[in-house]
Protein backbone atom coordinates (compact mmCIF):
# COMPACT_ATOMS: atom_id res chain seq x y z
CA UNK A 1 0.00 0.00 0.00
CA UNK A 2 1.44 3.72 -1.07
CA UNK A 3 3.11 4.90 2.05
CA UNK A 4 2.47 9.02 3.14
CA UNK A 5 5.99 10.72 1.63
CA UNK A 6 6.93 7.90 -0.89
CA UNK A 7 5.54 10.92 -3.71
CA UNK A 8 7.04 14.45 -3.89
CA UNK A 9 5.60 14.67 -7.59
CA UNK A 10 3.47 12.23 -9.94
CA UNK A 11 7.01 11.65 -11.90
CA UNK A 12 7.95 9.51 -8.84
CA UNK A 13 4.82 6.95 -10.33
CA UNK A 14 6.55 6.72 -13.54
CA UNK A 15 10.32 6.83 -12.49
CA UNK A 16 10.05 5.13 -9.05
CA UNK A 17 6.57 2.69 -9.10
CA UNK A 18 7.33 1.89 -12.51
CA UNK A 19 10.38 0.39 -11.37
CA UNK A 20 9.60 -0.91 -8.28
CA UNK A 21 6.91 -2.93 -9.96
CA UNK A 22 8.36 -3.34 -13.35
CA UNK A 23 7.38 -7.49 -14.18
CA UNK A 24 3.62 -6.65 -12.89
CA UNK A 25 0.77 -6.05 -14.86
CA UNK A 26 -0.65 -2.30 -14.99
CA UNK A 27 -3.31 -2.04 -17.44
CA UNK A 28 -5.70 -4.88 -19.25
CA UNK A 29 -7.11 -3.46 -22.36
CA UNK A 30 -9.42 -5.27 -24.84
CA UNK A 31 -7.75 -6.31 -28.50
CA UNK A 32 -10.37 -4.62 -30.83
CA UNK A 33 -9.48 -8.01 -33.11
CA UNK A 34 -9.12 -10.76 -30.93
CA UNK A 35 -11.55 -9.52 -28.48
CA UNK A 36 -9.52 -10.33 -25.32
CA UNK A 37 -7.93 -8.08 -22.88
CA UNK A 38 -4.08 -8.13 -23.07
CA UNK A 39 -1.38 -6.95 -20.56
CA UNK A 40 0.43 -4.02 -20.43
CA UNK A 41 3.22 -4.18 -17.64
CA UNK A 42 4.21 -1.33 -15.46
CA UNK A 43 8.24 -2.06 -17.77
CA UNK A 44 6.64 -1.11 -21.00
CA UNK A 45 4.27 2.09 -19.73
CA UNK A 46 7.43 3.73 -18.37
CA UNK A 47 9.34 3.88 -21.21
CA UNK A 48 6.63 4.90 -23.23
CA UNK A 49 6.09 7.64 -21.24
CA UNK A 50 9.46 8.60 -21.04
CA UNK A 51 9.70 8.51 -25.41
CA UNK A 52 6.55 10.31 -25.65
CA UNK A 53 7.33 13.11 -23.73
CA UNK A 54 10.87 12.87 -24.83
CA UNK A 55 9.48 13.27 -28.78
CA UNK A 56 7.10 15.96 -27.94
CA UNK A 57 9.42 18.10 -25.76
CA UNK A 58 12.48 17.79 -27.73
CA UNK A 59 11.28 17.10 -31.49
CA UNK A 60 7.86 18.82 -31.66
CA UNK A 61 8.70 21.48 -29.50
CA UNK A 62 5.84 21.22 -27.25
CA UNK A 63 7.89 22.17 -23.41
CA UNK A 64 5.62 24.10 -21.50
CA UNK A 65 2.42 23.90 -23.99
CA UNK A 66 -0.94 22.68 -23.53
CA UNK A 67 -2.01 19.81 -24.97
CA UNK A 68 -5.58 18.13 -24.98
CA UNK A 69 -6.27 14.75 -24.82
CA UNK A 70 -9.97 13.92 -25.65
CA UNK A 71 -10.92 9.68 -26.51
CA UNK A 72 -12.67 6.56 -25.08
CA UNK A 73 -10.96 5.51 -21.62
CA UNK A 74 -7.64 3.82 -23.41
CA UNK A 75 -4.45 2.64 -22.11
CA UNK A 76 -2.81 5.50 -24.95
CA UNK A 77 -5.19 7.95 -23.49
CA UNK A 78 -3.85 7.25 -19.45
CA UNK A 79 -0.20 7.47 -20.86
CA UNK A 80 -0.54 10.52 -23.22
CA UNK A 81 -1.97 12.42 -19.85
CA UNK A 82 0.93 10.92 -17.53
CA UNK A 83 3.83 11.49 -20.60
CA UNK A 84 2.47 15.65 -20.53
CA UNK A 85 1.81 16.18 -16.91
CA UNK A 86 5.29 14.37 -15.65
CA UNK A 87 7.33 16.13 -18.51
CA UNK A 88 6.26 18.46 -21.71
CA UNK A 89 3.42 20.65 -20.48
CA UNK A 90 0.38 20.98 -18.62
CA UNK A 91 -2.51 18.49 -20.22
CA UNK A 92 -6.11 19.78 -20.92
CA UNK A 93 -8.45 16.68 -20.79
CA UNK A 94 -11.22 17.00 -22.70
CA UNK A 95 -15.13 15.27 -22.49
CA UNK A 96 -15.54 13.00 -25.32
CA UNK A 97 -19.55 13.27 -25.30
CA UNK A 98 -18.70 17.04 -26.36
CA UNK A 99 -20.94 18.30 -29.04
CA UNK A 100 -18.46 19.94 -31.86
CA UNK A 101 -18.58 23.35 -31.41
CA UNK A 102 -17.64 22.96 -27.41
CA UNK A 103 -14.41 21.27 -28.15
CA UNK A 104 -13.55 23.46 -30.54
CA UNK A 105 -14.58 26.41 -27.57
CA UNK A 106 -12.47 24.39 -25.34
CA UNK A 107 -9.51 24.39 -27.62
CA UNK A 108 -9.32 28.06 -28.00
CA UNK A 109 -9.96 28.76 -24.35
CA UNK A 110 -7.07 26.65 -23.59
CA UNK A 111 -4.80 27.69 -26.14
CA UNK A 112 -3.91 24.34 -27.08
CA UNK A 113 -1.12 23.70 -29.10
CA UNK A 114 -1.68 20.07 -29.89
CA UNK A 115 -4.48 17.80 -29.53
CA UNK A 116 -4.12 14.02 -28.92
CA UNK A 117 -7.15 11.64 -29.75
CA UNK A 118 -9.12 8.30 -30.24
CA UNK A 119 -9.99 7.34 -34.09
CA UNK A 120 -13.52 7.88 -33.36
CA UNK A 121 -12.65 11.35 -32.61
CA UNK A 122 -11.12 11.53 -36.05
CA UNK A 123 -14.33 13.25 -37.88
CA UNK A 124 -14.57 16.04 -35.07
CA UNK A 125 -10.91 17.15 -35.03
CA UNK A 126 -11.05 17.11 -39.00
CA UNK A 127 -14.94 19.55 -38.75
CA UNK A 128 -12.55 21.85 -36.32
CA UNK A 129 -8.70 21.78 -37.54
CA UNK A 130 -9.75 25.10 -40.06
CA UNK A 131 -10.89 26.67 -37.32
CA UNK A 132 -7.66 26.20 -35.26
CA UNK A 133 -3.97 27.83 -35.65
CA UNK A 134 -2.13 26.49 -38.63
CA UNK A 135 0.79 24.92 -36.37
CA UNK A 136 -1.84 23.04 -34.19
CA UNK A 137 -0.69 19.61 -34.20
CA UNK A 138 -2.93 16.21 -34.49
CA UNK A 139 -1.70 13.45 -33.08
CA UNK A 140 -4.04 10.18 -33.61
CA UNK A 141 -3.86 7.81 -31.01
CA UNK A 142 -4.77 4.95 -32.71
CA UNK A 143 -4.40 4.91 -36.31
CA UNK A 144 -1.93 6.00 -39.08
CA UNK A 145 -3.20 7.87 -41.25
CA UNK A 146 -0.54 10.38 -43.88
CA UNK A 147 -3.12 13.32 -44.33
CA UNK A 148 0.18 15.38 -44.31
CA UNK A 149 -1.69 17.24 -40.70
CA UNK A 150 -1.81 14.53 -38.57
CA UNK A 151 0.84 12.17 -36.70
CA UNK A 152 0.48 8.60 -35.00
CA UNK A 153 0.77 8.64 -31.81
CA UNK A 154 3.05 4.75 -32.27
CA UNK A 155 4.97 6.29 -34.55
CA UNK A 156 6.06 9.59 -32.29
CA UNK A 157 6.94 7.31 -29.36
CA UNK A 158 9.68 5.58 -31.30
CA UNK A 159 10.97 9.01 -32.30
CA UNK A 160 11.58 9.46 -28.42
CA UNK A 161 12.92 5.89 -28.12
CA UNK A 162 15.33 6.75 -30.59
CA UNK A 163 16.50 9.94 -28.67
CA UNK A 164 16.95 8.48 -25.16
CA UNK A 165 18.86 5.50 -26.83
CA UNK A 166 21.24 8.33 -28.36
CA UNK A 167 21.88 9.23 -24.85
CA UNK A 168 18.68 12.18 -24.15
CA UNK A 169 18.37 12.27 -20.39
CA UNK A 170 15.99 15.65 -20.60
CA UNK A 171 13.12 13.44 -19.23
CA UNK A 172 14.97 12.14 -16.22
CA UNK A 173 16.61 15.42 -15.70
CA UNK A 174 14.16 18.06 -15.56
CA UNK A 175 12.84 19.04 -12.35
CA UNK A 176 9.26 19.38 -11.50
CA UNK A 177 7.45 22.15 -9.18
CA UNK A 178 4.75 20.33 -7.14
CA UNK A 179 2.83 23.94 -7.27
CA UNK A 180 3.47 24.60 -10.72
CA UNK A 181 0.04 24.90 -13.10
CA UNK A 182 0.40 21.24 -14.77
CA UNK A 183 -3.43 20.33 -15.02
CA UNK A 184 -6.22 22.20 -16.85
CA UNK A 185 -9.63 20.39 -15.87
CA UNK A 186 -13.00 22.31 -17.62
CA UNK A 187 -15.63 21.23 -14.83
CA UNK A 188 -19.10 19.88 -16.28
CA UNK A 189 -21.26 22.53 -15.73
CA UNK A 190 -24.58 21.50 -14.17
CA UNK A 191 -25.86 24.82 -13.44
CA UNK A 192 -23.51 26.88 -15.37
CA UNK A 193 -21.01 26.96 -18.35
CA UNK A 194 -17.34 24.94 -17.52
CA UNK A 195 -15.20 26.72 -15.55
CA UNK A 196 -10.99 26.01 -16.05
CA UNK A 197 -9.43 24.48 -12.97
CA UNK A 198 -6.00 24.92 -12.72
CA UNK A 199 -3.95 21.87 -11.22
CA UNK A 200 -0.64 21.01 -9.93
CA UNK A 201 0.82 18.00 -8.79
CA UNK A 202 0.81 18.96 -4.94
CA UNK A 203 -3.25 18.75 -5.11
CA UNK A 204 -3.09 15.24 -6.62
CA UNK A 205 -0.66 13.95 -4.25
CA UNK A 206 -2.47 15.60 -1.80
CA UNK A 207 -5.58 13.37 -2.37
CA UNK A 208 -3.49 10.26 -3.01
CA UNK A 209 -2.37 10.75 0.45
CA UNK A 210 -5.73 11.24 1.30
CA UNK A 211 -6.83 7.97 -0.66
CA UNK A 212 -4.88 5.29 1.74
CA UNK A 213 -7.50 6.40 4.53
CA UNK A 214 -9.99 5.01 2.63
CA UNK A 215 -8.92 2.22 0.98
CA UNK A 216 -6.15 0.11 1.71
CA UNK A 217 -5.30 -2.20 -1.65
CA UNK A 218 -2.19 -4.01 -2.20
CA UNK A 219 -0.56 -5.52 -5.39
CA UNK A 220 -3.34 -8.45 -6.18
CA UNK A 221 -5.88 -5.62 -6.58
CA UNK A 222 -7.16 -4.76 -9.67
CA UNK A 223 -9.61 -1.95 -10.68
CA UNK A 224 -12.02 -1.62 -13.30
CA UNK A 225 -11.96 1.49 -15.38
CA UNK A 226 -15.34 2.09 -16.66
CA UNK A 227 -15.96 6.06 -15.82
CA UNK A 228 -14.26 8.86 -18.25
CA UNK A 229 -11.08 9.08 -17.43
CA UNK A 230 -11.03 12.91 -18.63
CA UNK A 231 -12.80 12.98 -15.11
CA UNK A 232 -10.62 14.22 -12.15
CA UNK A 233 -12.25 11.40 -9.84
CA UNK A 234 -11.74 8.53 -12.46
CA UNK A 235 -7.99 9.65 -13.01
CA UNK A 236 -7.18 10.32 -9.64
CA UNK A 237 -8.81 7.55 -7.94
CA UNK A 238 -9.12 4.91 -10.19
CA UNK A 239 -6.02 4.74 -12.50
CA UNK A 240 -3.27 7.04 -10.59
CA UNK A 241 -4.28 5.51 -7.12
CA UNK A 242 -4.40 2.16 -8.60
CA UNK A 243 -0.54 2.85 -10.28
CA UNK A 244 0.66 4.20 -7.19
CA UNK A 245 -0.06 1.13 -5.21
CA UNK A 246 1.34 -1.89 -8.05
CA UNK A 247 -2.82 -2.50 -8.49
CA UNK A 248 -3.90 -3.23 -12.37
CA UNK A 249 -6.47 -0.99 -14.02
CA UNK A 250 -8.90 -2.97 -16.23
CA UNK A 251 -10.27 -0.95 -18.78
CA UNK A 252 -13.74 -1.70 -19.71
CA UNK A 253 -14.50 -0.92 -23.33
CA UNK A 254 -17.75 0.86 -22.68
CA UNK A 255 -21.19 1.02 -20.88
CA UNK A 256 -22.73 -1.31 -23.21
CA UNK A 257 -19.83 -3.61 -22.24
CA UNK A 258 -20.28 -3.46 -18.32
CA UNK A 259 -21.40 -6.97 -17.60
CA UNK A 260 -19.47 -9.01 -19.55
CA UNK A 261 -15.94 -7.07 -19.23
CA UNK A 262 -16.53 -7.17 -15.66
CA UNK A 263 -16.95 -10.99 -15.53
CA UNK A 264 -13.89 -11.59 -17.41
CA UNK A 265 -11.45 -8.55 -15.70
CA UNK A 266 -12.67 -9.97 -12.42
CA UNK A 267 -11.76 -6.67 -10.38
CA UNK A 268 -11.53 -6.38 -6.82
CA UNK A 269 -12.48 -2.65 -6.62
CA UNK A 270 -15.05 -0.47 -8.47
CA UNK A 271 -15.02 2.80 -8.81
CA UNK A 272 -18.82 4.69 -9.77
CA UNK A 273 -21.31 6.83 -9.86
CA UNK A 274 -25.09 6.14 -8.12
CA UNK A 275 -26.45 5.76 -11.68
CA UNK A 276 -24.16 2.36 -12.19
CA UNK A 277 -24.86 1.23 -8.47
CA UNK A 278 -28.41 1.51 -9.79
CA UNK A 279 -27.28 0.06 -12.72
CA UNK A 280 -25.95 -3.20 -11.30
CA UNK A 281 -29.03 -3.56 -8.73
CA UNK A 282 -30.98 -3.69 -11.10
CA UNK A 283 -29.71 -6.15 -12.50
CA UNK A 284 -29.35 -8.28 -9.57
CA UNK A 285 -32.92 -8.30 -8.58
CA UNK A 286 -33.81 -8.39 -12.39
CA UNK A 287 -32.06 -12.03 -12.49
CA UNK A 288 -33.20 -12.98 -9.04
CA UNK A 289 -37.15 -12.61 -9.90
CA UNK A 290 -36.59 -14.08 -13.04
CA UNK A 291 -35.36 -17.28 -11.33
CA UNK A 292 -38.04 -16.92 -8.73
CA UNK A 293 -35.42 -16.30 -6.03
CA UNK A 294 -36.11 -12.81 -4.91
CA UNK A 295 -38.15 -12.90 -2.24
CA UNK A 296 -35.81 -15.89 -0.30
CA UNK A 297 -32.50 -14.09 -1.15
CA UNK A 298 -34.19 -10.77 0.94
CA UNK A 299 -35.03 -13.30 3.77
CA UNK A 300 -31.17 -14.75 3.58
CA UNK A 301 -29.81 -11.35 3.45
CA UNK A 302 -31.57 -10.42 6.57
CA UNK A 303 -29.96 -13.65 8.54
CA UNK A 304 -26.90 -13.04 6.91
CA UNK A 305 -26.92 -9.27 8.38
CA UNK A 306 -27.34 -10.71 11.75
CA UNK A 307 -24.40 -13.14 11.14
CA UNK A 308 -22.08 -10.99 10.06
CA UNK A 309 -23.10 -8.91 13.46
CA UNK A 310 -21.47 -11.71 15.50
CA UNK A 311 -18.12 -11.89 13.03
CA UNK A 312 -19.86 -15.09 10.87
CA UNK A 313 -19.31 -13.90 7.20
CA UNK A 314 -21.36 -15.89 4.65
CA UNK A 315 -22.10 -13.22 2.53
CA UNK A 316 -19.85 -13.92 -0.46
CA UNK A 317 -20.28 -17.99 -0.51
CA UNK A 318 -23.77 -17.63 0.06
CA UNK A 319 -24.48 -15.18 -2.91
CA UNK A 320 -21.67 -16.61 -5.00
CA UNK A 321 -23.80 -16.41 -7.88
CA UNK A 322 -23.91 -12.99 -7.71
CA UNK A 323 -20.33 -12.35 -7.17
CA UNK A 324 -19.35 -14.87 -10.32
CA UNK A 325 -21.69 -12.32 -12.40
CA UNK A 326 -19.02 -9.63 -11.35
CA UNK A 327 -15.95 -11.22 -11.89
CA UNK A 328 -15.77 -13.02 -8.63
CA UNK A 329 -13.49 -11.20 -6.73
CA UNK A 330 -15.02 -8.02 -6.71
CA UNK A 331 -14.41 -6.39 -3.35
CA UNK A 332 -15.13 -2.54 -2.70
CA UNK A 333 -17.64 -0.22 -4.16
CA UNK A 334 -16.33 3.33 -4.17
CA UNK A 335 -19.27 6.07 -5.06
CA UNK A 336 -19.02 9.43 -5.52
CA UNK A 337 -20.41 12.64 -7.70
CA UNK A 338 -24.29 12.86 -5.89
CA UNK A 339 -25.59 11.67 -2.91
CA UNK A 340 -26.48 7.48 -2.36
CA UNK A 341 -29.62 6.16 -1.24
CA UNK A 342 -29.48 4.05 2.17
CA UNK A 343 -31.75 1.31 0.69
CA UNK A 344 -29.22 1.17 -2.32
CA UNK A 345 -26.17 1.18 -0.06
CA UNK A 346 -27.83 -1.39 2.22
CA UNK A 347 -29.22 -3.63 -0.68
CA UNK A 348 -25.42 -4.15 -2.47
CA UNK A 349 -23.69 -4.58 0.95
CA UNK A 350 -26.31 -7.36 1.96
CA UNK A 351 -25.13 -9.59 -1.08
CA UNK A 352 -21.51 -9.36 0.72
CA UNK A 353 -20.20 -5.91 -1.07
CA UNK A 354 -18.25 -3.38 0.76
CA UNK A 355 -19.80 0.64 -0.14
CA UNK A 356 -17.41 2.88 0.83
CA UNK A 357 -19.32 6.61 -0.25
CA UNK A 358 -17.34 9.88 -1.21
CA UNK A 359 -17.34 13.56 -2.08
CA UNK A 360 -15.30 15.66 -3.86
CA UNK A 361 -15.07 17.95 -6.76
CA UNK A 362 -13.14 19.19 -9.46
CA UNK A 363 -11.97 22.40 -7.69
CA UNK A 364 -10.31 19.79 -4.62
CA UNK A 365 -8.80 17.30 -7.07
CA UNK A 366 -11.29 14.52 -6.31
CA UNK A 367 -11.20 13.39 -3.02
CA UNK A 368 -12.58 16.13 0.33
CA UNK A 369 -14.42 12.86 2.49
CA UNK A 370 -14.81 9.03 2.43
CA UNK A 371 -16.00 6.53 4.41
CA UNK A 372 -13.01 4.66 6.30
CA UNK A 373 -14.47 0.33 6.23
CA UNK A 374 -14.30 0.63 10.41
CA UNK A 375 -16.22 3.41 10.81
CA UNK A 376 -18.33 3.47 8.17
CA UNK A 377 -21.88 5.28 8.54
CA UNK A 378 -24.15 5.07 5.78
CA UNK A 379 -26.23 7.93 5.05
CA UNK A 380 -22.72 9.87 5.47
CA UNK A 381 -19.96 10.63 3.05
CA UNK A 382 -17.15 9.61 5.87
CA UNK A 383 -14.45 11.75 7.38
CA UNK A 384 -12.28 14.45 5.82
CA UNK A 385 -9.10 13.10 3.87
CA UNK A 386 -6.04 14.80 3.98
CA UNK A 387 -7.82 18.34 4.55
CA UNK A 388 -9.67 20.20 7.10
CA UNK A 389 -13.79 20.63 6.53
CA UNK A 390 -16.21 22.87 8.11
CA UNK A 391 -19.38 24.15 7.97
CA UNK A 392 -20.38 27.87 6.79
CA UNK A 393 -23.46 27.81 9.86
CA UNK A 394 -24.53 29.96 12.93
CA UNK A 395 -25.02 26.53 15.11
CA UNK A 396 -22.62 23.27 15.14
CA UNK A 397 -25.23 20.46 13.28
CA UNK A 398 -26.90 22.85 11.59
CA UNK A 399 -27.00 22.66 7.28
CA UNK A 400 -24.44 25.41 5.81
CA UNK A 401 -22.38 25.64 3.11
CA UNK A 402 -19.27 23.24 3.15
CA UNK A 403 -15.68 24.76 3.14
CA UNK A 404 -12.56 23.07 2.55
CA UNK A 405 -8.92 24.16 3.57
CA UNK A 406 -5.62 22.09 2.23
CA UNK A 407 -3.35 20.89 -0.24
CA UNK A 408 -5.85 19.40 -2.26
CA UNK A 409 -7.80 22.71 -3.14
CA UNK A 410 -6.80 24.40 -6.17
CA UNK A 411 -4.80 26.84 -7.90
CA UNK A 412 -7.55 28.81 -8.98
CA UNK A 413 -9.77 29.25 -11.61
CA UNK A 414 -8.06 29.97 -15.58
CA UNK A 415 -7.66 33.02 -16.46
CA UNK A 416 -10.62 34.00 -14.43
CA UNK A 417 -9.52 36.12 -11.44
CA UNK A 418 -12.55 37.26 -10.16
CA UNK A 419 -14.59 33.59 -10.25
CA UNK A 420 -11.34 32.49 -8.47
CA UNK A 421 -11.85 35.12 -5.59
CA UNK A 422 -15.26 34.49 -5.22
CA UNK A 423 -15.01 30.29 -3.73
CA UNK A 424 -11.44 30.85 -2.10
CA UNK A 425 -11.68 33.16 0.54
CA UNK A 426 -8.71 33.66 3.49
CA UNK A 427 -7.41 30.26 1.99
CA UNK A 428 -10.92 28.21 1.94
CA UNK A 429 -12.90 26.93 -0.59
CA UNK A 430 -16.11 27.44 -0.81
CA UNK A 431 -17.60 24.53 -2.86
CA UNK A 432 -21.55 25.79 -3.38
CA UNK A 433 -22.65 22.24 -1.26
CA UNK A 434 -24.83 22.08 1.50
CA UNK A 435 -24.34 19.66 4.54
CA UNK A 436 -23.42 19.73 8.26
CA UNK A 437 -20.82 17.60 10.75
CA UNK A 438 -22.58 14.70 12.58
CA UNK A 439 -21.37 13.99 16.11
CA UNK A 440 -18.93 11.34 14.65
CA UNK A 441 -17.45 14.42 12.32
CA UNK A 442 -19.07 12.26 9.50
CA UNK A 443 -19.84 14.63 6.87
CA UNK A 444 -23.49 14.24 5.61
CA UNK A 445 -24.42 16.51 2.10
CA UNK A 446 -27.90 17.79 1.90
CA UNK A 447 -28.24 20.06 -0.93
CA UNK A 448 -26.18 22.23 -3.91
CA UNK A 449 -26.36 25.87 -3.18
CA UNK A 450 -27.57 26.73 -6.65
CA UNK A 451 -30.33 24.04 -6.40
CA UNK A 452 -31.86 25.01 -3.27
CA UNK A 453 -35.40 26.55 -3.56
CA UNK A 454 -36.13 29.33 -1.20
CA UNK A 455 -39.82 30.11 -0.34
CA UNK A 456 -41.25 33.59 -0.22
CA UNK A 457 -40.87 33.35 4.01
CA UNK A 458 -37.20 32.20 3.91
CA UNK A 459 -38.38 28.41 4.16
CA UNK A 460 -35.50 26.41 2.22
CA UNK A 461 -36.17 23.31 -0.10
CA UNK A 462 -33.40 21.19 -1.13
CA UNK A 463 -34.88 19.43 -4.26
CA UNK A 464 -32.56 16.30 -3.62
CA UNK A 465 -34.51 15.31 -0.64
CA UNK A 466 -37.59 15.30 -2.82
CA UNK A 467 -36.15 13.67 -6.00
CA UNK A 468 -34.76 10.80 -3.97
CA UNK A 469 -38.18 10.09 -2.80
CA UNK A 470 -39.99 10.58 -6.23
CA UNK A 471 -37.06 8.15 -7.95
CA UNK A 472 -38.60 5.04 -6.04
CA UNK A 473 -42.09 5.24 -7.89
CA UNK A 474 -42.21 2.42 -10.50
CA UNK A 475 -42.94 3.98 -13.14
CA UNK A 476 -40.47 6.90 -12.93
CA UNK A 477 -36.67 6.72 -14.15
CA UNK A 478 -35.55 10.02 -13.15
CA UNK A 479 -37.04 13.08 -11.68
CA UNK A 480 -35.95 17.07 -11.32
CA UNK A 481 -37.54 19.41 -8.49
CA UNK A 482 -37.54 23.58 -8.91
CA UNK A 483 -39.31 26.29 -8.28
CA UNK A 484 -41.30 27.92 -10.95
CA UNK A 485 -42.33 31.40 -11.22
CA UNK A 486 -41.30 34.18 -9.22
CA UNK A 487 -40.90 33.61 -5.18
CA UNK A 488 -43.92 35.12 -3.87
CA UNK A 489 -45.93 32.77 -6.34
CA UNK A 490 -43.43 30.41 -5.96
CA UNK A 491 -44.92 26.42 -7.48
CA UNK A 492 -42.63 23.96 -6.60
CA UNK A 493 -43.03 21.41 -9.37
CA UNK A 494 -41.31 18.17 -10.98
CA UNK A 495 -39.89 16.93 -13.86
CA UNK A 496 -39.77 13.56 -14.50
CA UNK A 497 -38.79 10.83 -16.79
CA UNK A 498 -40.55 7.46 -17.60
CA UNK A 499 -38.95 4.23 -16.83
CA UNK A 500 -39.89 2.61 -20.09
CA UNK A 501 -38.35 -0.85 -19.13
CA UNK A 502 -40.49 -1.51 -16.26
CA UNK A 503 -43.53 0.09 -17.21
CA UNK A 504 -43.10 -2.82 -19.82
CA UNK A 505 -42.30 -5.20 -17.08
CA UNK A 506 -45.29 -4.04 -14.90
CA UNK A 507 -48.57 -4.01 -17.80
CA UNK A 508 -47.14 -5.60 -21.05
CA UNK A 509 -49.61 -5.54 -23.80
CA UNK A 510 -51.70 -3.26 -21.64
CA UNK A 511 -49.80 -0.11 -21.68
CA UNK A 512 -51.72 2.76 -20.09
CA UNK A 513 -52.00 6.16 -22.00
CA UNK A 514 -49.59 8.82 -21.27
CA UNK A 515 -52.32 10.40 -19.38
CA UNK A 516 -53.17 7.57 -17.24
CA UNK A 517 -49.46 7.14 -16.66
CA UNK A 518 -49.33 10.65 -15.14
CA UNK A 519 -51.99 10.72 -13.46
CA UNK A 520 -50.50 7.25 -11.51
CA UNK A 521 -47.34 9.29 -11.06
CA UNK A 522 -49.18 12.16 -9.75
CA UNK A 523 -51.33 9.59 -7.35
CA UNK A 524 -47.96 8.61 -5.86
CA UNK A 525 -46.37 11.98 -5.37
CA UNK A 526 -49.48 13.40 -3.33
CA UNK A 527 -48.33 10.18 -0.76
CA UNK A 528 -45.36 11.89 -0.94
CA UNK A 529 -46.52 15.16 -0.12
CA UNK A 530 -48.78 13.52 2.78
CA UNK A 531 -45.06 12.67 4.85
CA UNK A 532 -43.69 16.61 4.20
CA UNK A 533 -44.05 19.38 5.73
CA UNK A 534 -46.39 21.73 3.92
CA UNK A 535 -43.73 23.99 2.20
CA UNK A 536 -41.96 21.26 0.48
CA UNK A 537 -45.40 19.77 -1.06
CA UNK A 538 -45.11 19.57 -4.97
CA UNK A 539 -48.01 21.35 -7.08
CA UNK A 540 -47.36 20.48 -10.21
CA UNK A 541 -45.39 17.85 -12.57
CA UNK A 542 -45.01 17.58 -15.45
CA UNK A 543 -43.11 14.45 -17.86
CA UNK A 544 -40.60 14.73 -19.96
CA UNK A 545 -40.21 12.53 -22.99
CA UNK A 546 -36.27 11.94 -23.53
CA UNK A 547 -33.73 11.26 -21.11
CA UNK A 548 -32.27 14.44 -19.02
CA UNK A 549 -28.73 15.60 -20.45
CA UNK A 550 -26.34 14.80 -18.24
CA UNK A 551 -22.62 15.59 -17.14
CA UNK A 552 -20.22 12.53 -18.03
CA UNK A 553 -20.61 11.71 -13.86
CA UNK A 554 -24.36 11.06 -14.90
CA UNK A 555 -25.71 14.57 -13.30
CA UNK A 556 -28.21 16.45 -14.83
CA UNK A 557 -27.38 19.86 -16.08
CA UNK A 558 -30.35 21.37 -14.51
CA UNK A 559 -29.93 24.75 -16.43
CA UNK A 560 -30.45 23.51 -19.99
CA UNK A 561 -33.59 22.19 -19.11
CA UNK A 562 -36.31 23.85 -20.98
CA UNK A 563 -40.47 23.22 -20.88
CA UNK A 564 -40.68 22.56 -24.48
CA UNK A 565 -39.64 19.04 -23.70
CA UNK A 566 -42.21 18.14 -20.92
CA UNK A 567 -46.30 17.78 -21.47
Amino acid sequence: MLIRGQLNNLKDIILKKCDEYNDKVAFLEKNKKTRKFEEITYGKMQQDVINLSTALSIKYNLLGEKIAVIGENSYNWYMSYMAITTGTGIVVPLDKELPDNEILNLMQRSRAKCIIYSDKKSKVIDKIKEELPEDTIYINMNKDIKDGRTLYLDNIIEEGKKLVNNGEKWYYNQNIDPDEFRILMFTSGTTSTSKGVMLCHRNIISNLDGATEILKIDTDDRFFSVLPMHHVYEIIVTCMYGIANGSSIAICEGLKYISQDIKVASPTVLVGVPLLMEHICKRITKTLKETKKYTLVKGIVHVTNGLDKVGIKLKRKIFSQIHDSLGGRLKYILVSAAPVEKSLINQIEGYGFVVFQGYGLTETASVVAGNREETRKIGTVGQPCNCEVRIDADDKGQDGEILVKGNNVMLGYYEDEEATNEVIIDGWFHTGDLGHIDKGNNLVITGRCKNMIVTNNGKKIFPEELENEINKIDLVKESMVYGDGEKENLLLSAIVTLDEENITEIYGNNRPSLAEIKEKIWADIKKINSKMVPYKSIKNLKIRLKDFEKTTTLKIKRFLISNRDEI
